[in-house]
């Protein structure tokens, strides 16, 4: 339960203010409570973001994407 009350929000470049406000506030929507959250820069995601709720995974990075395009092509 302890896992659901945070979230791991990473991203290839550090988040500016406004992007980390509408996270929290969309976060805040989706679980129905104000979550405390960890943001990490991870290069290697090349782009976008990815978030870590519990078990849940949002998955919106670069990485990701040429990932699913390569597994399409295979």
């Amino acid at each position: 339960e302890a896992e659901r009350q945070n979230a791991v929000v990473e991203s290839a470049t550090p988040l500016g203010d406004d992007m980390r406000q509408q996270l929290k506030s969309g976060l805040a929507r989706k679980y129905g409570r104000e979550l405390a959250l960890d943001y990490q820069v991870v290069p290697e995601l090349l782009g976008g973001i990815r978030v870590k709720v519990g078990s849940d995974v949002w998955d919106g990075s670069v990485k990701a994407r040429l990932e699913a395009l390569k597994n399409q092509l295979a």
